[in-house]
């Protein structure tokens, strides 16, 4: 990765302070372009003349792995649908929230989905509902600013999940929490993994305002 950084002609990422440090610290001088996901439209077309007239470019994201749940997925089909098989995209592999939280998680990790971030409002009900209904472990993300708030939503909607009866009614089901995992700032200084009734979780993250900073990976398990 840092060979690839030192080569190109320009780095893509998310904040350029944030990666101005990173490379500063390995004494790289590549030029930097900001692109993350309030970037217009002109910022994309000027990415993709980049790489039409022959440069190479990195991309890096904060945290994790760009592309994933991430801006960089939506300039990688930006690219791929203009430049088709004249672009040449290649991954180096680092670390991702969801595959080490899963990997860290003790539950079936043969079949899971991931959801990526809630929306903030608009569908909010909807997204914690299909976690609800899906017949697998699911991941999400969530930030320090509503971790709280999503796992007491989660906690709401599992007990007052419903089902249809054998004689076609709907009739409250409600569903005991009792296996989920929520992993906070894996790989880093203050790595943090609860684990159990989701209850206790989130007595154990309110009880200290340091539990409520950084970023979260939650696993529902089934």
């Amino acid at each position: 990765a840092l060979r690839i950084l030192g080569e190109v002609d320009f780095i893509l990422c998310e904040d350029t302070r944030v990666t101005g440090k990173l490379l500063s610290h390995y004494k790289i001088k590549t030029p930097t372009i900001s692109y993350h996901q309030h970037s217009s439209e002109n910022k994309e077309e000027e990415i993709i003349n980049l790489l039409a007239s022959g440069k190479n470019l990195a991309m890096v994201s904060d945290a994790g792995t760009p592309g994933i749940s991430d801006p960089g997925g939506k300039l990688v089909q930006a690219v791929l649908e203009k430049l088709g098989d004249n672009a040449e995209i290649e991954s180096v592999p680092g670390q991702s929230a969801v595959t080490a939280s899963l990997s860290i998680s003790g539950m079936p990790t043969d079949k899971f989905i991931f959801m990526g971030f809630p929306p903030h409002k608009k569908g909010r009900q909807t997204f914690i509902k299909k976690i609800m209904e899906s017949e697998w472990p699911a991941a999400v993300y969530e930030s320090k600013h509503r971790i709280i708030k999503f796992l007491e939503e989660l906690k709401k909607a599992a007990k007052e999940n419903t089902e249809v009866n054998k004689k076609g009614e709907l009739e409250n089901r409600p569903i005991n929490l009792t296996s989920v995992v929520v992993c906070r700032e894996l790989s880093k200084m203050h790595e943090t993994v609860y684990r159990g009734e989701i209850d206790k979780i989130i007595e154990k993250i309110k009880a200290s305002a340091n539990d409520q900073k950084g970023e979260f990976t939650v696993i529902v398990g089934k």
